[in-house]
């Protein structure tokens, strides 16, 4: 038995509808799990969405706080793109120890890690980034990262899932891995442009799904497509936004910053922006009192959904070398620039009144599915569940060893009906 396990970044579960509308992938819903409203992890980001969903815990354990290293006073962040960010094992380690083979194809935050064929979702500023993800990559898979040089362009997000998928054909074409986990992020980086409901982004879905089918018709060449497990799944939801907060201005206007906006990881308070949320770093602690009646004043008048300390972080299991995390108002996103006015509109790419945003609180706005089929289940859909529950439901499905995770597994939960999906559940 294989497993394709396809990351579709950013998608909803009404949008899993549009799968079942392929006469290929209509057969994998007869014996299925699926879950819709699978809630993220605080902040609801990529990477540590991601991180969650191979280790089946949170940021707090995993370590991914945030897409990018904490660099207030730097153009250009890195991004947490090496697996060795993650601080717990995952899905990738419980399947060697059992002796399956893998491969990864643009995963976030795999950079150099224990995949057999390995293409890792990795960028440079500064250098050639095919030879960067060369370099991270392990090696296996070089030729075929080669092979679709032309594709890898940061400013294009179809003709980087194109990339994904082609070498994805080529890597089950030479090597034929058990397990294969793909990424693809074209729904997201619509939702971004045009706001979280546009006809743009139904065909992005689209797309993705004409990419799936391609790569399971590959897969059908080497593997009866009756004997392969096949998940989709999204990471986070997105909320559309009119609008971004420049809570840096506030703390210049206080004279926090302590020097030019270039400066402000030298002052007595910074903060980040992660989407709909921030973290804020605290450099002199005599000013938490002032700056927590700046945030309830904040709260008052709608610009912030609410705010949290550290410690209440921690209990939302999100933990970093932050103070405080704030969360935006309806309709608004944070920047780390320190702008001329608080708060900025902020158009789609259409002249639209919204463009999509995440990094929100696990509760807030649409949430994505998980679908899994394997042909020893009996179809049952369940809802409001934790990405936290991937890991644990795949360790069980394929009696991987697994570990410690805040995850259940879900083919233990109790089910629910949903006609509309056109299966037949019992209580």
């Amino acid at each position: 038995m294989k497993l394709l396990v396809l990351s579709i970044d950013a998608m909803f579960s009404e949008d899993l509808e549009r799968l079942r509308e392929h006469p290929l992938l209509e057969p994998f819903f007869a014996h299925c799990l699926i879950v819709r409203e699978m809630s993220p992890v605080y902040p609801a980001l990529t990477y540590p969405c991601h991180a969650s969903i191979i280790s089946g815990n949170p940021p707090a354990v995993h370590g991914g706080y945030h897409n990018t290293e904490c660099a207030p006073d730097e153009r250009w962040k890195c991004w947490k793109w090496y697996y060795n960010a993650i601080r717990c094992p995952t899905l990738f380690d419980y399947f060697h120890q059992v002796g399956y083979t893998i491969s990864a194809v643009f995963w976030p935050v795999t950079a150099q890690a224990p995949v057999d064929y390995l293409v890792p979702e990795i960028w440079s500023y500064t250098e050639d980034p095919v030879e960067t993800m060369k370099r991270t990559s392990g090696g296996a898979a070089n030729h075929i990262i080669e092979r679709h040089r032309a594709d890898v362009d940061f400013t294009s997000k179809f003709k980087l899932d194109r990339f994904a998928k082609d070498c994805a054909l080529d890597i089950v074409d030479q090597f034929d891995p058990d397990v294969l986990f793909l990424h693809l992020s074209l729904v997201d980086s619509t939702r971004h442009r045009y706001g979280i409901r546009h006809p743009e982004v139904d065909r992005a879905v689209d797309q993705c799904v004409q990419w799936l089918v391609e790569v399971l018709k590959r897969i059908e060449e080497k593997t009866p497509l009756e004997e392969l497990s096949l998940a989709v799944l999204g990471d986070h939801g997105h909320l559309n936004c009119r609008g971004r907060l420049s809570i840096n201005r506030c703390f210049a206007q206080r004279g926090w910053l302590g020097g030019p906006p270039e400066q402000m990881g030298g002052g007595k308070v910074f903060a980040v922006a992660v989407g709909i949320s921030a973290q804020v770093y605290v450099r002199d602690s005599s000013i938490c009192s002032q700056l927590e009646r700046m945030l309830e004043e904040l709260k008052a008048d709608g610009w912030l959904y609410d705010w949290y300390t550290w410690e209440q972080a921690v209990g939302l299991g999100l933990d970093g070398p932050f103070a405080y995390v704030l969360e935006a108002g309806e309709g608004y996103y944070f920047t780390d620039r320190v702008e001329e006015n608080f708060f900025s509109p902020a158009p789609a790419k259409d002249g639209g009144p919204c463009i999509g945003k995440h990094g929100h609180f696990p509760t807030r706005g649409d949430k994505p599915p998980f679908f899994l089929s394997h042909r020893g289940i009996t179809s049952k859909q369940l809802r409001n569940h934790s990405i936290l529950d991937i890991a644990p439901t795949l360790c069980a499905l394929f009696q991987l060893p697994g570990g410690e995770m805040q995850g259940v597994d879900l083919l233990q939960c109790s089910q629910s009906n949903f006609p509309e999906m056109g299966i037949n559940d019992e209580k």
